[in-house]
């Protein structure tokens, strides 16, 4: 979100309830994806990765809410574009009583996830390390979701975690091997959890706990006309530095809703239905923090379409 930095994301979510999981396992009879995707050997493991979570009472199948592709858009746009692959767990705040994993199947879970998706087995230095980000989470805390940085040229997997407590970070942290100044992440981390309503922290985990610490920021409403923190979390975010004006003024407008009718030169080229409808809204804010920088911050939008009966 800052002036210098012109990089855009761009993300699909899969879900089994609404047939795109049966698309990405070519199991769909109504939507294929072009043949010539799944002889890419990354596209052929999201593939098997999909047909071994679209199984019945499968670990995948019993334990995974949904997934979402990651592409790193840029001016070279590759004949076939490579994701990095996120896989998503339910959160469960009823297990904030428990003692380790709110899933007793989570850790076998990310394992076959990972061994299906990689294309090499993990090293036992990165499996230990992913058992010790998992059994030394405090009680009230779970792994939320697990990234495949699959296209991107890293030994490591993205673990993304909700739910630690302030006053039990520092011990995390510590007990996880990530050996760097705590005293500015914890002042960053106080300082954003009085604009928003939930904090995910995301780690890189490979043969050792990389520098970099992901904060992601969400708030429940996602409307800024509904939510006055949106305003005052991008004007902090600009006073700060991590943001311009224009980015701030931009990322805020987004929210609202577009209707083919009124919009015919932006619509899909092959809608053959009678009308439709995209609702945009503001998805969440990222703070990335390193320990010998300065922060950054990265602005994520979603939309979502519907038919129009």
């Amino acid at each position: 979100m800052a002036d210098n930095n012109p990089n855009v994301d761009f993300s699909v979510i899969a879900k089994a309830s609404d047939g795109s999981r049966d698309i990405l396992a070519g199991l769909s009879s109504t939507n294929a994806l072009p043949n010539v995707i799944f002889t890419n050997p990354v596209w052929s493991r999201i593939r098997d990765f999909c047909l071994h979570w679209h199984q019945p009472n499968s670990l995948l199948a019993n334990n995974i809410d949904h997934i979402w592709l990651e592409f790193d858009v840029d001016d070279q746009p590759q004949n076939i574009p490579i994701p990095s692959f996120f896989f998503h767990f339910e959160y469960h705040s009823k297990f904030s009583t428990r003692k380790i994993n709110p899933f007793p199947e989570q850790k076998q879970t990310i394992a076959t996830a990972l061994n299906l998706l990689l294309e090499h087995s993990l090293t036992p230095q990165i499996k230990q390390n992913l058992a010790i980000c998992c059994d030394s989470l405090p009680p009230e805390s779970q792994v939320l979701y697990i990234g495949a940085m699959l296209s991107r040229p890293l030994n490591a997997v993205r673990v993304n975690i909700i739910g630690i407590p302030e006053e039990e970070l520092e011990n995390y942290l510590t007990k996880i091997g990530w050996t760097y100044p705590i005293k500015k992440l914890k002042e960053l981390i106080k300082v954003i959890s009085s604009f928003v309503d939930i904090i995910v922290l995301n780690f890189d985990v490979g043969n050792t706990i990389f520098p970099k610490v992901g904060i992601e920021c969400e708030l429940l409403k996602k409307s800024p006309r509904l939510e006055p923190r949106w305003q005052l979390f991008l004007d902090y975010l600009v006073k700060t530095g991590l943001c311009t004006p224009e980015k701030r003024d931009a990322f805020l407008s987004w929210h609202g809703h577009s209707y083919q009718e009124s919009n015919p030169e932006v619509w899909f080229s092959n809608v053959s239905r009678v009308s439709s409808i995209l609702f945009r809204r503001l998805n969440h804010i990222k703070i990335v923090y390193y320990p010998n920088s300065y922060p950054e911050a990265k602005g994520y939008l979603s939309f979502s379409h519907k038919w129009i009966n």
